[in-house]
């Protein structure tokens, strides 16, 4: 709960930090601190979720609950490794997409923990559709540029 929180307010603070295009000293240090609390969270997520007390009685395997929260958990860690990795080097329009993905990844906890108490649905498929779908959407969204017709050259003088 306490990385969850922490990764809810400082992305968000960071996104905006981030579209003002000015404060890059403290982005950074929020930054930082994002990926500090966002990795506390999702390998304490990871650890409860393949624990014993985390599967039904006499299974021995990790069951669709746990596996798609692991899952969950082991994409935000990817994610964010790969926006840190390309702010280190220097491709910052990659980096706010990665960043952007993994904070997509963040409501994600959030969606799935709320839904999960509300829908009566099977807990393991709403899991898995409460990350998925806004992924696809975020990525839908981030991609749309890349598919747009391109502007015809001018003619060469």
């Amino acid at each position: 709960m306490v990385g969850g929180t922490g990764m809810l307010f400082l992305g968000g603070l960071n996104l905006y930090l981030a579209a003002r295009k000015d404060h890059y000293a403290l982005h950074r240090w929020v930054g930082r601190a994002y990926l500090g609390f966002g990795a506390f969270g999702a390998i304490v997520s990871m650890v409860i979720s393949s624990s014993a007390a985390h599967r039904a009685p006499g299974a021995g395997v990790i069951n669709g609950t746990s596996g798609s929260l692991l899952m969950l958990a082991s994409a935000w860690l990817c994610f964010a490794a790969l926006g840190w990795r390309a702010a280190r080097n220097r491709r910052f329009v990659s980096h706010g997409q990665w960043m952007i993905r993994s904070y997509v990844l963040v409501w994600s906890f959030v969606f799935c923990r709320i839904g999960s108490r509300v829908i009566p649905i099977d807990e393991s498929a709403f899991i898995w559709l409460s990350w998925v779908g806004p992924l696809l959407i975020c990525e839908m969204v981030l991609q749309w540029p890349e598919g747009a017709r391109k502007t015809p050259r001018a003619p060469a003088s």
